[in-house]
């Protein structure tokens, strides 16, 4: 699976100029960037067409969820640009194009040309409330699909290899520019708070999806990664193998104390939230990842019908204990849990000797150890040997997750 990254999230900055009014005297290299222009007549009708559209850019990349792997081949992008209203449950089309992802690119540049009128009509119609958005995901007729990397979005994209991307919203300012021109209106995107530091995708599970945000900076960290997406779509599949399995990690219990230790955007804490709506969950990691996590947590169990008690929240935890502040640690070590879950987390060979004194800590006879992982490389094996070694834990149930070219497993372990 490759996701689609914003690696600049939608910007623009339009000069729109009047065609009747102002000066023409200035020369054509100093208003329209090098074009010929010599009658006052081509002046205006430039300057219209100028006035008329304008253009939203922005740079994009194909991954793999670490980021160590560009996609290396062809393939067609779909790029819309929609609007929506936050008092409306409406979407309008706005604009859309196709690009073209060529061999042995890293970067991708996108300029999507819009009507100025159709924006202005928009937001007229829809008041402060109107947010854009651009959505950027494979294209059905792109060259590239390997049915072994299947991912169908809740948009209702099937079988696309790419994880598509979607901006959070944006408005268009448009303020007079007088030290450039008389009569110049520079068009530019405004996002509301820290939204440009953000990214949404919407994620099946079940019959519903769960709506992520992730940051769009170069911290892995709080970023969406393959295995949470996997076993969210495995938990929530109605066979043989997810009710085995779900048995396996449930048990008896009606309601659990679940921990996840290293949550990232929470993917995982909140899947299991709607698998065991009456569990107790607590999302851990670094305090870096709270405000993406609890932005994810409030857009989600807010609008999820299916919880009917129990409780989500995050909680930060550094595994070197001696970061945490005493209630954190407390947070953590003094409570039971029945399941403590770790996923993508065995990526970094220098954590295992923490994580591992970490689980010495919290994992008991009662507690059921879910470790959620992508095999990257051959170092990771030792984490399994500290497992047994170490925390005394042995598998009771080992599930591939699907597609089986994502290399994802979800093992059970439990302490003997």
């Amino acid at each position: 699976m490759y996701h689609v990254r914003f690696l600049k999230v939608p910007y623009s900055k339009c000069l729109q100029y009047s065609p009747k009014s102002g000066s023409s005297k200035q020369s054509s290299t100093e208003l329209y960037s090098g074009k010929t222009v010599s009658a006052r007549k081509t002046v205006d009708r430039v300057q219209a067409a100028s006035a008329s559209r304008l253009t939203v850019s922005s740079v994009v990349t194909l991954t793999t969820d670490l980021g160590e792997c560009f996609f290396y081949g062809n393939a067609t992008l779909s790029v819309s640009l929609i609007a929506s209203s936050r008092s409306s449950s409406k979407v309008t089309n706005v604009a859309h194009t196709k690009v073209q992802w060529k061999t042995g690119m890293r970067a991708l540049p996108i300029e999507l040309d819009v009507s100025v009128k159709q924006l202005d009509r928009i937001m007229k119609n829809g008041g402060v409330d109107v947010r854009f958005h651009m959505r950027v995901s494979m294209s059905m007729d792109s060259e590239y699909k390997d049915e072994n990397e299947i991912y169908v979005d809740s948009n209702g994209d099937p079988l696309t290899a790419f994880l598509p991307v979607t901006s959070l919203g944006f408005w268009f300012s448009g303020t007079e520019d007088p030290s450039v021109r008389k009569n110049a209106i520079q068009r530019s995107i405004r996002y509301d708070n820290d939204n440009h530091r953000y990214v949404s995708r919407d994620i099946p599970i079940g019959t519903t999806n769960l709506k992520l945000l992730e940051e769009t900076g170069e911290s892995v960290a709080r970023h969406l990664w393959d295995s949470g997406i996997l076993l969210g779509r495995f938990l929530t599949l109605s066979n043989q193998n997810s009710d085995i399995f779900l048995k396996h990690l449930k048990g008896s219990s009606k309601s659990m104390n679940i921990l996840e230790l290293g949550c990232g955007c929470g993917i995982v804490g909140l899947t299991l939230s709607r698998v065991f709506p009456q569990s107790h969950v607590v999302l851990t990691d670094l305090d870096s990842a709270r405000n993406v996590c609890e932005r994810n947590i409030a857009l989600n169990c807010t609008r999820s019908s299916s919880r009917t008690s129990g409780k989500i929240e995050f909680s930060s935890f550094d595994w070197e204990s001696g970061n945490n502040t005493m209630e954190e640690n407390a947070k953590v070590y003094d409570a039971e849990w029945d399941l403590v879950v770790s996923c993508d987390c065995t990526y970094n060979a220098d954590s295992f000797d923490i994580l591992t004194d970490v689980l010495l800590k919290v994992v008991s006879q009662r507690t059921k150890f879910l470790l959620v992982h992508k095999e990257r490389h051959g170092s990771e094996a030792r984490v399994f040997e500290l497992l047994k070694d170490k925390n005394n834990l042995q598998f009771r149930w080992r599930q591939q997750l699907e597609p089986a070219a994502a290399r994802s497993r979800a093992d059970i372990l439990v302490q003997v």
